[in-house]
């Protein structure tokens, strides 16, 4: 069961009634829903896996941020406005794609 949050304290919560996954956000700022709260960038996003679960960042997620979020500790990452504004949606997605999978390497790299 995945909740949906907006602050680290709200992912904490999520942990304590049972969740097995939170999708926070906004990470970054983002014009498809506004008046979700400030963007709290990777240093929430890293707070926000203090509670112990997945986190799935969303809000302003594009491939030129998506390292960031990877090495805050995101899980995964959720988008909706990039992709459906893009002239190609399926060359976007694949671009995140290819971002979080770039961004992966690069831990993987930086571990060894």
């Amino acid at each position: 069961m995945g909740v949906s949050a907006h602050a680290p304290r709200e992912a904490a919560a999520a942990a304590r009634a049972g969740a097995d996954y939170v999708t926070l956000s906004p990470i970054f700022t983002t014009t498809s829903k506004p008046g979700y709260g400030p963007a709290l960038g990777s240093e929430g996003l890293a707070a926000a896996r203090a509670a112990g679960l997945p986190i799935v960042a969303l809000g302003g997620v594009g491939p030129e941020v998506i390292g960031a979020c990877r090495a805050a500790g995101a899980a995964g990452f959720a988008v909706m406005g990039g992709p459906m504004r893009a002239m190609d949606p399926a060359e976007a997605t694949r671009a995140l794609l290819k971002a979080w999978g770039a961004a992966e390497s690069s831990a993987a790299r930086t571990a060894t």
